[in-house]
């Protein structure tokens, strides 16, 4: 069995074994899908996933409510469902849709209303106590299931899929976490699946396609059902066409797809337990897959495997695979896939970091079918990180002649700094943009340092990515920010909170980072006691205190905000400070660094009450802030017309600013 291989779930043929299964999006309009949203899905399915699982968690009844999720109990729905259906079937792919009720993991402040659950146990992942579900709650949601199943027959997906994984009832009511209840619906493993079989029952009664469950094989929280109860899970649930495997809950999301923060669930085994057990196709999945990995899940016994974020990574990845050809790799940050499902992505909507039209399928072709440039230009790039490499591969693969100068030895720029420890998957991102350049033909001249008269005239165009530079911490006050996907926040200190008095030495971050990489020019030695003040607010914190924490006995990160790194994204943030935690460091907030004397006296000043205090570490450490090296652009912008700068010699900011301002400049040049 291969990953390329036709497949069948009951007497339907899918095209091949690759699902791909959307996060939520978040392209909602009151409850209802948007044009983007059916753009998204077709994008997987013309870029080779067989089968499309989604829209994802659609909801099946009123009493779950909030603005990411489509209404699909709503017969009014069934249009706009259609054009998403449509959207896939062009392609010749699959879709099945995906039908829940959030139950304890969602909140009633949407539509002023109390949550329903199997029992009073509220999740960790939300600050409201549900209600606990009558006989007649039970009977109006399964009546929901039903009706909303019908609505998506109507709509023509080829089969519905209930969810009982992260964001649902269903696994609630599975779970001797949440479901304490006494009568029919609780108790022994048969009353807590009655349940869920009674909402396969009442789907398949809806439909003519197959039905199937989406299931958390172990919860993954304290109190819940674990990886040994899948026997007894198994054996309870039945009226299932297929079943598809996944892991956690809300409050255990950033497991459910490990990032750079959290240890991925081991599921291989897991995953063979179902296959052994059940008698139905098996999709399967790893908290992180790639089509490297279709071979262990399909000797695990799975029939299908599908995946998520590298399908975000790059739309095309499944039929590239199938060609032997090179596909952009996800790196697994969790920045812009997975804030949309906690909604504090751009715009509120899923995006990539290394993939700027996710997200933005509406607005932007797939790079392979971008246009040509009408007219070929001679185009020179000064700076070989992020940026400048994603602005030359694009524009040569458009027909410009692009030549790219690098100051060092090596491209990738501030990536190969920042890709270690806990962030070392961004080496991918590093070595993907480089192999980009390579196969399109870009002149790459390292060990070429550019000033502003090293720039010929003839050049057509000349795009200046010279990134930003580090902070000078010496003098207590580092702006700027971090490495090229660094937070970017530039807003005001609080009031009255003016620049640190360094008398003393400071170290700062990069230097720290620099010599844990082999690239500083000596070794930083910081002593048994630190003191890291977080100028930062972003992960490169976390990725510093983890470093001290191997050279010093004792580390206190301190912070004007509540905890450090407080502007890390939510999937990755628990996992962070459970690492500096468990590690011995300790966490001091909302204090700024106001001074550190001559004999290293560091006084602290409490940001909500003004009280100062004092420390008397071996060394301070100061993660800042860049400045934009943007001097070469000015002078080359006095001199001609046609100079451009991109990424963070325009501004700090994240990757994804990087790759987004290179390829849009490269796609409109």
């Amino acid at each position: 069995m291969g990953l390329f291989d036709p497949g069948a779930i009951g007497s339907l043929s899918i095209p091949n074994r690759g699902v791909f299964r959307p996060v939520r999006t978040r392209f909602v309009d009151d409850g209802r899908p948007t044009g983007e949203l059916a753009d998204h899905l077709g994008a997987r399915a013309a870029g080779g996933a067989g089968l499309v699982v989604g829209p994802a968690q659609m909801l099946v009844h009123p009493s779950a409510s909030g603005p990411a999720y489509l209404d699909a109990h709503d017969e009014s729905i069934v249009s706009e469902l259609s054009s998403v259906v449509d959207a896939v079937h062009d392609t010749d792919s699959r879709i099945f849709g995906q039908l829940t009720h959030t139950g304890a993991e969602s909140r009633g402040d949407w539509e002023m209303q109390p949550q329903l659950a199997p029992s009073a146990s509220p999740s960790d992942a939300a600050y409201e106590m549900p209600k606990t579900m009558t006989r007649d709650d039970i009977e109006s949601v399964l009546e929901g299931f039903a009706a909303a199943a019908a609505n998506l027959e109507s709509a023509g997906f080829d089969g519905v899929e209930l969810a009982a994984g992260p964001f649902s009832v269903l696994r609630q009511f599975l779970s001797p976490r949440y479901n304490v209840r006494d009568d029919a619906y609780g108790g022994a493993w048969s009353g807590r699946a009655r349940f869920v079989n009674e909402a396969l029952a009442r789907a398949s009664e809806a439909v003519s396609g197959p039905v199937g469950l989406h299931l958390s094989l172990a919860e993954l929280e304290y109190g819940g059902y674990e990886f040994d109860d899948l026997p007894d899970l198994l054996g309870a649930l039945s009226g299932f066409e297929y079943l598809s495997c996944t892991v956690g809950t809300r409050a255990t999301y950033d497991r459910t797809h490990a990032g750079v923060a959290a240890e991925a669930p081991a599921l291989l085994d897991p995953i063979e337990t179902v296959a052994e057990r059940v008698d139905v196709p098996v999709i399967g999945r790893l908290p992180f897959t790639t089509p490297e990995d279709a071979a262990a899940l399909f000797d695990a016994g799975v029939d299908f495997v599908s995946f998520t974020r590298q399908l975000l990574a790059d739309a095309e990845t499944l039929s590239k695979a199938e060609d032997g050809e090179r596909y952009d790799r996800c790196i697994q940050c969790n920045q812009k896939c997975l804030e949309a499902v906690y909604g504090h992505a751009h715009g509120g909507h899923v995006e990539c970091v290394v993939a700027p039209r996710t997200g933005r399928e509406s607005e932007l072709p797939a790079l392979s079918e971008v246009e040509p440039a009408a007219l070929s230009r001679r185009v020179l790039v000064v700076g070989g990180g992020p940026a400048g490499l994603r602005f030359a591969a694009v524009a040569a693969e458009r027909g410009h002649d692009v030549t790219l100068r690098e100051a060092s030895d090596g491209l990738g720029g501030q990536l190969s700094l920042a890709a270690q420890g806990p962030l070392e998957p961004l080496s991918r991102a590093a070595a993907d943009l480089e192999a980009a350049v390579r196969d399109a033909g870009v002149t790459v001249e390292l060990e070429t340092p550019v000033t502003a008269d090293d720039v010929e005239p003839d050049w057509d165009a000349v795009v200046v990515a010279t990134g930003a530079s580090a902070p000078d911490v010496s003098t207590g006050d580092s702006e700027g920010d971090a490495a090229d996907d660094s937070e970017g926040d530039t807003e005001d200190r609080p009031e009255g909170d003016e620049a640190a008095d360094f008398e003393g030495d400071v170290v700062n971050a990069f230097d720290v980072l620099r010599d844990a990489s082999g690239a500083a020019d000596s070794e930083v030695d910081v002593g048994d006691d630190v003191l890291l003040f977080d100028d930062n607010r972003w992960v490169i914190t976390v990725q510093t205190g983890l470093e001290l924490l191997d050279r010093a006995e004792s580390v206190e990160m301190v912070s004007r905000d509540h905890y450090p790194a407080f502007r890390t994204e939510q999937p990755n943030l628990p996992g962070f400070v459970a690492a500096l935690q468990a590690r011995g460091a300790t966490f001091t907030g909302n204090r700024a660094l106001e001074s550190v004397d001559g004999d290293g006296t560091v006084t602290l000043r409490n940001t909500l009450t003004g009280d100062r205090e004092t420390r008397d570490p071996d060394t301070v450490v100061v993660v800042g802030r860049r400045q934009a090296d943007e001097g070469l652009y000015l002078a080359l912008d006095e001199r001609r017309d046609d100079v451009y700068r991109v990424g963070d010699a325009v501004s700090p900011r994240k990757l994804d600013r990087a790759y987004y301002d290179g390829e849009l400049l490269a796609r409109r040049l």
